[in-house]
């Protein structure tokens, strides 16, 4: 009896080893699974595109009608008709020249539709499978959106809205290789080589479904400010630098448009900004491609981007480097990468021009409106000034030369401007006059 007992403890003892054994061997497999999955990227000067305010519009939600055609009206230089094909071009594009990872700051889609979400994700599908992360952001248009329409029956009806989790599981790259998330919000950190980035959400939405109007304003919640700072705390710590990316502005990029893009509480993450050494921001919201320097603290930049649905559909290039971050933006063309029968549509063939003349209308019929009202002379040439200064200006197109300047005040019409309509004649005046960093499309910021 002693003896079979013996026998059974000594195989109950090999049985457990060799399953420690195995579940080891499972452990160390796994744990290798998870560091590759948590690498980024191999590269020593990781190289992110940048595109914000893209605001997809999934197909089935569209329908060419008379509703649709009024609300496309309502869009101020966005296109909002041919998101998909031109989202698609811009993938085609990053399979081909392979950055390390694409950034999203914010209003991925027009007004939080869910069915625009699960249409994005499906033509991003590609850059998963080419090891191309994309961290993305939520902006105030994307989670519980209150806007969100669909256009059928010559009818504009109301559509699922986007969750936070939809959002998170949609856009699962970033948070599945971040180092920290904030329990809070939608925000989440990642490190890349010498480098920390910080994805934060700093928008205001509901909890549920919502019947209203997305928030224009944002803020960063008390609990998610304490996280960025135990964040930057750590960064410095292990001698990373930290850039910042969100939807929201900290700085005044144009001090004429503050309410609600400006951060409510920008002024604590400046503090922080400061503290921690931060040197750069990259931001959208304002759909303004800008760069600007703070006047209280010099080490600090931020770089606004304008939206990727109007013209130019810009890609801002950023590239980080041991000792330096090189910035640059590109005017990308998407009819490289359109297939012939996209091709046969007017507007596609074209499309620079489309978008460009749909923005420089923003301009004119703003001006227009004004100039209407004060009973000016020659309003069509001042509109058209307008237009012009107003699509150079949003692109980041305004670093003129002393002669370019000379010849636009020159112009009799500006003079008009000057005298009938001030606050006309101080938007131009503030377009070809950048008193803070006048290249707004490329920079090179030294590090310490």
């Amino acid at each position: 009896m002693v003896k079979t007992k013996k026998i059974y403890l000594f195989w109950i003892f090999l049985f457990t080893s060799i399953l420690v054994l195995i579940f080891s061997q499972m452990f160390v497999k796994l744990e290798a699974d998870t560091e590759v999955s948590q690498s980024v990227t191999t590269s020593d000067a990781p190289h992110l595109w940048v595109i914000s305010d893209n605001h997809f519009y999934a197909d089935e939600l569209f329908e060419d009608s008379e509703k649709f055609r009024q609300f496309e009206a309502t869009s101020v230089g966005k296109d909002i008709r041919y998101t998909s094909q031109v989202l698609t071009a811009f993938v085609k594009k990053a399979l081909k020249e392979k950055p390390d990872g694409i950034v999203l700051t914010g209003d991925t889609t027009l007004n939080g539709e869910k069915q625009s979400l699960e249409q994005m994700t499906e033509i991003f599908k590609p850059l998963k499978a080419a090891g191309i992360p994309v961290f993305a952001i939520p902006g105030n248009h994307d989670i519980y959106n209150g806007w969100a329409r669909k256009f059928t029956n010559q009818q504009q009806i109301t559509t699922h809205q986007i969750s936070p989790g939809d959002f998170r599981l949609a856009f699962s790259d970033g948070y599945n290789l971040s180092h920290s998330e904030d329990k809070h919000s939608l925000s989440y950190a990642v490190d890349l080589e010498n480098y920390r980035l910080l994805f934060l959400d700093s928008n205001i939405y509901a909890d549920r479904f919502s019947k209203t109007e997305p928030i224009t304003s944002g803020e960063f919640k008390e609990k998610t400010l304490e996280w960025i700072e135990s964040t930057l705390k750590e960064a410095k710590v292990l001698k990373k630098t930290p850039i910042l990316f969100m939807h929201h502005n900290l700085l005044a990029h144009n001090e004429k448009v503050t309410k609600g893009f400006v951060l409510n509480n920008a002024t604590r993450v400046l503090s922080l900004v400061k503290q921690y050494q931060v040197p750069l921001a990259v931001t959208g919201h304002i759909h303004l491609q800008n760069i600007m320097q703070s006047r209280d603290n010099p080490n600090f930049y931020e770089i606004t981007s304008s939206s990727f649905s109007t013209a130019g559909n810009q890609i801002g290039h950023l590239q980080l480097l041991n000792n330096q971050m090189k910035y640059e933006v590109e005017a990308f063309d998407p009819r490289e990468y359109f297939d012939s029968l996209a091709l046969e549509n007017p507007d596609l063939k074209e499309y620079p021009s489309y978008l460009e003349e749909k923005y420089r209308q923003v301009g004119k019929d703003l001006a227009t409106n004004i100039l209407v009202q004060s009973d000016i002379e020659n309003a069509d040439k001042l509109a058209d000034m307008v237009g012009e200064v107003n699509l150079r200006y949003f692109t980041g197109n305004n670093q003129l030369t002393e002669a370019e300047k000379d010849q636009i005040r020159n112009d009799p019409n500006y003079a008009i401007l000057k005298k009938s309509v001030p606050q006309l004649w101080q938007s131009i005046e503030h377009s070809i006059e950048d008193t803070n960093i006048p290249n707004n499309r490329s920079i090179t910021i030294d590090l310490p």
